[in-house]
């Protein structure tokens, strides 16, 4: 406690804060050195001495015994500061109000004004009436310098947001609230001293950007600091040197993209708006929910695909009965609701007696629900009725009568339990109700239906944490529904829906199919290789055109099917050695690369070359059988460059085929779809040329015409932004997702739609390559049906049994070629069908065609086509039949005439494949 000099004790915390403690207000008497009204009639015994408050100095009634509190009152000189003074007096029972002018002195200026307890104390009223708060004498009671009346003068803070004028401008007045419980003058903002409790004068979002360069505020401030930017050039003096209206301060961008900026440094360009003012949105702001000028959240909404939810039960009983949907009479698939439904009266929150306020009757389901696919009323009623298996209620916050002030300007308010106010709303029916939902920030409230619907309607995110039905963005903080969560689709930004603890992907998603695609790619690749090594020697010495030409074709089939090894390999060592865990957030990198382009280009080239080839070595081996082998001619140079021809011609068609879709000249035809850098915010993933088109019409209105190329639709996302002096051009950076980046492993895209416009041309690959299937099948069957017909006229003939047993080993090549290619292009055709007609999607089955189906060939082709690799698999098989039967267990028994058995068979076969080869 403090004792005055009156005698009185008050708090010591009370001393000179501004706010008069009683109606004596001496505690505000003698404040750093300056006193505030006067002390008289000193009592040398108490050494006490009595306070008149400033209020009443002047005032024309005596309050010290030597009347000094009444002294110099009358106007003497003209340069005398004075103010009027008015007081409404009872004088003989008659009410009148008198009306004087008296002088200001330097004690009756810049008091404190306000009581705790009583209102507003004034010393002059009526004319001149702020006269005693300005040219304050001591400097810790001025607020701001301005312009009174035309001159420079100090005001008191004690006007500041009073909502009297002073100053010539009122910028003392220039004051907001920025939340239920504080109002604060604008320099009181963002100054990093909190003013309010909740501190919300430092959360606003002009905080957010300050500039770099400081001023002396004129409010508030006796220190250099920074001030926001939307205080620059905004017509109103901020700064006390009146430079925040000054040139000089850092700017980026020209035009109607021309903004403030803390420092110029990392400039970058903007969204342009269409309409609006200010013209652009910066990209850290866009699609932020704040509709900045334009139709931007139109945009936003569209381009990140927000979905249409059912938030709004069937209302009936003018608003006061709410039906959940799967509890209406007739609605479809009741299967899945087993439980019956059941009404529970009165629903209101805060669950208590509420004076005057219609409840809410909800009829729902018995049993608990899954929540987690609800929004907006359908969460609330279900949740807030304990009618949810893991979600809990978001009400929290009691609407009470000082909430959300500058909404609802005609509420109500009724009592809680005799002890709180809440407000309530009447409705067309003229029933009044409370369902309003009350954000943290205590400024804003909302509608039930707009809870838990995906949208941060309250700014703080306090509508939307609480729910259970969502998952959030990692880097915008954006909600999407928790269905589109690890749903295969890219719906974030950041990719985190799709990349995260749950849910993640690899170019190669199961273990097994990772083992077979080493596997297979290491025996194509060495098997391959080595049957090329083996003929490419042996052409020099080949004397016949027939066998130029069968040795040529069988280097071009292991060329192909090479080919196809080394994809498998390139793909394997993507999958598990350069990415590994990663690929998921570099899987649009991939899709979009060069490096997956040209694998896909290498490993449709090979399959086609392959095939090709394997079409005509079963004509010209048709054609030679059914002609019995009459070829004339020996090797020339004219029919070595026939053969070189027909090998290049195969080679052109082949690499035509593979590289047709990666053309810049036909990306209409086979572009799936742009990918644009995070940065612009705007597109996620990798939007389809119909999604692009989309989003352009949300820009730029109704668009005449139907067909855009991608040029047109590129140029179109360019004008959306700025590009200014050298700054960095996001839009530059677009890349394509062409036609092998429909998957990760880098396919030929075989799986079409009726919607995709490369459907003709894969369509007609598909058709050749079936069309070659159906001629390698009849040649091989005409040439196994005449091996069979030779084999019978030789047995009832008695001929060499050699000759037989090489025509039943051709005639089982010949059923290993025809099976295996039915294995390998059938059922691939058959899901190619099955996918355009839409009965199945093939699209995750990528991964196992391109591991498994297609190259069956390249594998088994080194086996049938030439003996090399399968006398090196013969050979350890059969010296180990030698040791085994060497062994003395197999003598003991015998084993002598079993390996002279097996050794003439060994002697027969070989025989056989010498013939074969001659």
């Amino acid at each position: 406690m403090t004792t005055l000099l009156s005698g009185r004790s008050v708090p010591s915390r009370e001393i000179c804060d501004d706010l008069c403690f009683d109606k004596t207000c001496e505690d505000e008497a003698v404040c750093n050195g300056y006193t505030y009204g006067m002390y008289c009639d000193f009592n040398p015994t108490t050494k006490t001495s009595k306070y008149v408050r400033v209020i009443d100095v002047c005032d024309r009634r005596t309050q010290c015994k030597d009347k000094t509190d009444e002294l110099n009152c009358s106007v003497t000189d003209i340069s005398q500061p004075t103010c009027d003074y008015n007081r409404f007096k009872k004088i003989v029972n008659i009410s009148q109000t008198q009306n004087w002018t008296h002088s200001v002195f330097n004690y009756t200026r810049c008091y404190a004004t306000q009581g705790k307890i009583s209102g507003r104390y004034e010393y002059c009223k009526g004319s001149g009436h702020t006269a005693d708060q300005t040219n304050c004498t001591d400097t810790d009671k001025v607020a701001l310098s301005c312009k009174v009346n035309g001159y420079i003068s100090t005001v008191s803070r004690h006007m500041v947001c009073f909502g009297e004028q002073v100053c010539d401008d009122n910028f003392e007045n220039h004051c907001i609230r920025v939340s239920v419980t504080c109002f604060v003058h604008k320099h009181f903002m963002c100054d990093g001293k909190p003013d309010c409790e909740d501190k919300t004068d430092e959360t606003r979002l002009i905080c957010n950007k300050m500039t770099d360069p400081k001023c002396i505020r004129r409010v508030g401030q006796s220190k250099a600091g920074p001030i926001p930017l939307k205080w620059l050039n905004d017509g109103v003096e901020d700064c006390v040197d009146g430079s925040d209206e000054s040139s000089g301060w850092s700017t980026c961008g020209e035009g109607r993209s021309l903004r403030f900026v803390t420092n110029n440094r990392s400039c970058e360009n903007v969204f342009v708006c269409p309409w609006g003012k200010p013209g652009y949105v910066e990209l850290e702001d866009l699609c932020d929910g704040i509709e900045t000028c334009g139709n931007e959240n139109k945009v936003c909404s569209e381009s990140l695909a927000t979905p249409e939810l059912f938030t709004s039960p069937l209302t009936t009983d003018m608003g006061l009965s709410k039906h959940l949907s799967f509890c209406i009479k007739g609605i479809k698939q009741t299967h899945n609701f087993l439980t019956d439904c059941t009404t529970i009266n009165s629903f209101i929150y805060p669950d208590q007696d509420v004076f005057g306020v219609d409840k809410t009757d909800i009829t729902l389901p018995v049993g608990l629900q899954n929540c987690d696919y609800m929004f907006g009323e359908l969460y609330i009623y279900t949740s807030c009725t304990n009618k949810c298996i893991n979600s809990s209620c978001p009400l929290r916050n009691i609407p009470r009568f000082e909430m959300c002030p500058d909404q609802y300007p005609k509420r109500i308010g009724t009592i809680v339990n005799n002890t709180y106010l809440i407000f309530v709303t009447e409705t067309q029916n003229k029933i009044y109700t409370n369902n309003y939902f009350v954000c943290d920030n205590k400024i804003r409230c909302i509608e039930y239906s707009k809870v838990c619907d995906l949208v941060n309607d309250c700014g703080d995110d306090s509508d939307e944490k609480m729910c259970t039905n969502h998952f959030q963005c990692k880097s915008t903080g954006r909600y999407i529904p928790k269905t589109s969560k690890c749903d295969g689709t890219f719906d974030c930004l950041d990719l985190s829906d799709e990349c995260n603890a749950q849910c993640s992907s690899y170019i190669v998603e199961y273990s097994v199919l990772t083992g077979l695609s080493w596997l297979i790619g290491v025996l194509a690749a060495i098997a391959n290789l080595k049957i090329i090594s083996k003929n490419i020697i042996s052409l020099r010495s080949c004397r016949t055109t027939v066998v130029l030409f069968n040795k040529a074709l069988i280097v071009v089939i292991s060329s192909g099917d090479f080919l196809i090894g080394c994809y498998l390999i390139i793909i394997s060592v993507f999958d598990g050695i350069v990415y590994k865990k990663s690929y998921c957030q570099e899987q649009i990198s991939w899709i979009t690369s060069t490096e997956c382009s040209i694998i896909g280009v290498l490993s449709t080239f090979g399959s086609q070359l392959s095939l090709f080839a394997m079409c005509l070595l079963s004509g010209t081996r048709l054609f030679g059988i059914w002609n019995s082998m009459k070829f004339s001619g020996e090797v020339t140079w004219t029919k070595s460059l026939q053969v070189a021809a027909i090998i290049v011609i195969m080679i052109l068609s082949s690499l035509s085929i593979a590289a047709i879709p990666v053309m810049e000249r036909f990306e209409d035809f086979f572009v799936n779809g742009i990918r644009y850098p995070e940065e612009l915010k705007i597109f996620v993933g990798t939007p389809t040329k119909q999604k692009a088109l989309a989003v352009l019409e949300a820009y730029y209105g109704r668009m005449k015409g139907s067909t855009f190329s991608w040029k047109i639709v590129k140029d179109m996302v360019n004008e959306m932004y700025s590009h200014d002096f050298q700054y960095p051009d996001h839009t530059t950076s677009d890349s394509r997702v062409d036609f092998y980046g429909n998957d990760g492993v880098c396919l030929f895209k075989y799986f079409v739609k009726n919607e995709d416009p490369q459907k003709l041309f894969v369509w007609t690959v598909l058709a050749l390559n079936f069309g070659c299937f159906i001629f390698i099948t009849i040649s091989y069957s005409v040439i196994g049906y005449i091996s069979c017909r030779s084999s019978r006229n030789l047995t009832q003939s008695g001929a060499n049994k050699l000759v037989t047993k090489r025509n039943r080993k051709i005639n089982r090549n010949i059923s290993i070629i025809i099976f295996t290619d039915f294995l390998c292009w059938i059922p691939f055709i058959l899901i190619s069908v099955l996918h355009s007609v839409e009965v199945l999607d093939a699209t995750p089955w990528y991964s196992i065609v391109s591991i498994i189906l297609l190259p069956i060939n390249s594998v088994i082709n080194p086996l049938i086509y030439d003996d090399t690799i399968s006398r090196l698999i013969i050979s350890p098989i059969k010296r180990l039949g030698i040791v085994i039967s060497n062994s003395r267990v197999i003598k003991s028994l015998g084993g002598i005439n079993i390996l002279s058995a097996r050794k003439s068979t060994w002697e027969a076969i070989e025989l056989a494949t010498v013939k074969d080869r001659k």
